[in-house]
């Protein structure tokens, strides 16, 4: 039984020590360790950052003087100002909060180098590159960072894996066109069912060649032209036109004439061939890039057809009963003006032949 004893007892120290390895990183401060994680490192060194995530999403962002770029998009600006911000973040993360300093924790923490939720490359101008793991919440607006190279994986205030977007659209302004609506002095869109000409005259919007008899439907051309006002791209594609775009026979052309100051201009939108993840490139007459938008955002362009702008006539259920005929009204007593009463004949008592004599 002594000895039984001293086995549990020994048991019971060696979960201690565990314990106490694991989670006493976590409540103290790294000592002798606190200090920024990259080192020496500046904001100002970094010229290049690539981004991935563990799904194999990838972005790179590089530094062309002061501004931001992406370089796999043929140098389409990013906004500067997020990009140098999230670098700040990531140059200011300290070492004064400790997680854990051991291997069998990084995939847990998902900071491994096969295992992560953000995967961070900064280079700087001597071309030194510095990768970042960044991993789990950790609680409070904190995130688990692993600088590349070490067990050590730290708490960073202020920081969520999620800012690090593995999209182009993550880094940009997705506004591709803004065409004020009420701008718009004419519009004309021609696609595969026609080509349908709208003019404006203060406000009130006509069907050029509207057919005999027919309602143009004024609110369905002012739905399309709202979109135009706020047209969010998917993702950039360059400068240079590709066939697989589809963009010398469009799936449907737009035209707008807008009034500008004392002027007047023209915008054209080509809308190109759908690509294998359901986005259309388009290309505006305003705009020297090639971008793909959302299928619903330019849809309604490609589909749509002269009924589309008429108003359509109201369809009787099916099932419902016929109109109700007109009721005359009953003949009424020239001295009384009341009805006059019908007569009704009740048979109260079945009449009975009478028996013809014989001679």
């Amino acid at each position: 039984m002594k000895r039984r004893n001293q086995i549990l007892a020994g048991l019971l120290g060696a979960q201690i020590i565990l314990i106490v390895l694991i989670f006493l990183p976590r409540m103290l401060p790294a000592q002798n360790q606190s200090g920024p994680l990259l080192g020496n490192v500046q904001a100002s060194d970094i010229v290049k950052m690539t981004v991935s995530d563990n799904v194999s999403h990838t972005i790179t962002l590089a530094k062309q003087g002061n501004a931001w770029t992406l370089p796999d998009f043929e140098n389409y600006p990013a906004k500067s100002d997020q990009v140098s911000q999230f670098v700040d973040k990531l140059i200011g993360i300290k070492t004064d909060v400790l997680a854990t300093n051991t291997a069998s924790s990084l995939k847990r923490l998902q900071v491994a180098d096969d295992d992560f939720v953000r995967k961070i490359d900064l280079q700087g101008s001597d071309g030194t590159v510095h990768t970042l793991y960044l991993g789990t919440a950790s609680g409070g607006g904190a995130n688990h960072v692993r600088l590349g190279g070490q067990d050590n994986v730290y708490v960073a205030r202020g920081l969520n894996a999620f800012e690090a977007a593995t999209d182009a659209n993550g880094w940009i302004n997705p506004t591709y066109l803004s065409v004020p609506q009420n701008n718009i002095l004419s519009a004309s869109i021609e696609n595969a069912q026609g080509k349908f000409e709208f003019s404006n005259n203060a406000n009130v919007w006509s069907l050029k060649n509207l057919p005999s008899g027919a309602q143009f439907n004024q609110q369905e051309l002012l739905t399309l032209l709202a979109t135009l006002g706020s047209l969010n791209m998917q993702s950039p594609l360059g400068k240079t036109a590709k066939p697989e775009y589809g963009l010398d026979k469009p799936s449907a052309t737009v035209t707008v004439v807008i009034s500008d100051a004392n002027s007047s201009k023209v915008d054209i939108l080509k809308i190109g061939a759908k690509d294998s993840a359901g986005n259309y490139p388009v290309i505006s007459s305003d705009s020297t890039w090639y971008v793909t938008v959302p299928a619903g955002s330019v849809e309604p362009f490609i589909n749509a057809k002269l009924d589309t702008f008429l108003v359509q006539p109201t369809p009787t259920p099916q099932g419902a009963l016929p109109a109700p005929t007109e009721t005359l009204p009953m003949p009424t007593s020239p001295v009384t003006a009341t009805p006059i009463a019908t007569a009704t004949i009740t048979a109260t008592t079945p009449l009975t032949p009478t028996a013809t004599p014989q001679p």
